[in-house]
């Protein structure tokens, strides 16, 4: 029994370096522009969760340009050119700016103009189908999401249309329920790429003296308030850039619990107090601090999951609150 302890050591030890960060945290930078950026994330090589295809996906770029040529502004974590807003580790999520794409009327051409295009895809990330919404706004506006992602039913995936009229904006209202200005719809589970387009026979071009253009969006649900000088005004626009907020569900490698666990060396969960689950928006998994213990699971050593329980086996641990149910009764 001596022998099997001595030989699975080293092995452990193997499996831990491989998924630890490769440097010390006095080495890695953990904060941009306010934000702390938790492990699996991190910025620079040796500092992120490196998945050993060749791929990035858990890095990030701490970017201190501004528009002009020279000028520093204030430190935004970005990935993939898009700004981070916050990472959520025990969830999984990942809080982004999500840009709102605008088709207007020209009054000097009397027609409608140019449509901002609004489009997504990435290998790693996924559009939180639980979390956001596809939000259109204005008097005559549809929009739909278009999508050649495989993991996807259907091309045409989800639409609204959104309808009102002078009089009810007037009276006002907040609410998207497709006759205010407003409309939202569900998103597929499993998104990874898209764009957002209009119908061309729903648009600003009768309704333009009160509702000039048509807005689209991928926004997080609970945190976009429906205003009606969204519909009359560009203050859609001219709010955060043009940008909301949206939520993308992230995942470890392409694998099930089950499978992960048979490559140790490659296997994500390394706190000895975590647990792993299943993704439930497309394939990977993700590691969680066990019940009673809190940290980042991702880690071995400090800041990993520490609780109330000692440091013992999983089966002990189970044992436990049976244990205590017995006594109680």
């Amino acid at each position: 029994m001596m022998k099997v302890r001595m030989l699975l050591l080293p092995l452990l030890v193997a499996a831990l370096a491989c998924r630890q960060p490769r440097l010390s945290a006095a080495e890695c930078q953990r904060d941009c522009g306010g934000l702390e950026i938790p492990f699996p994330f991190g910025i620079g090589h040796g500092c992120y969760l490196e998945t050993g295809d060749g791929e990035q996906p858990f890095s990030v770029t701490c970017n201190t340009s501004g528009a002009v040529p020279g000028a520093l502004r204030r430190p935004t974590p970005t990935m993939y050119g898009t700004e981070v807003l916050g990472f959520d580790v025990g969830r999984g999520k990942l809080r982004v700016r999500s840009p709102v794409s605008s088709w207007c009327y020209n009054a000097t051409t009397r027609s409608m103009g140019e449509q901002t295009p609004l489009s997504f895809e990435s290998a790693t990330f996924r559009v939180s189908d639980t979390d956001n919404r596809l939000t259109v706004v204005g008097c005559d506006a549809f929009a739909y999401i278009d999508s050649r992602d495989s993991a996807v039913d259907s091309r045409y995936v989800v639409g609204c249309q959104s309808k009102c009229s002078r009089t009810q904006l007037a009276n006002g209202g907040s609410s998207c329920d497709g006759v205010s200005g407003c409309c939202q719809a569900p998103i597929p589970p499993g998104l990874r790429s898209f764009s957002v387009e209009y119908f061309n026979e729903y648009n600003s071009s009768d309704v333009a003296s009160f509702s000039p253009c048509s807005y689209a969006m991928i926004v997080e649900a609970s945190e976009f308030k429906f205003q009606t000088a969204y519909v009359t005004t560009s203050k859609l626009l001219d709010t955060d850039g043009g940008q909301v907020s949206a939520l993308l569900d992230w995942a470890v490698d392409n694998q099930t619990c089950s499978q992960a666990k048979m490559n140790r060396t490659a296997y994500a969960c390394i706190s000895d107090n975590s647990d792993c689950v299943d993704s439930t928006n497309g394939p990977g998994y993700l590691c969680k601090c066990s019940p009673g213990y809190t940290g980042n699971p991702y880690l071995h050593g400090p800041g990993d999951c520490q609780g109330q329980f000692p440091s013992i086996p999983p089966m002990s641990r189970v044992l436990v609150p049976t244990f205590l149910d017995i006594h109680l009764h």
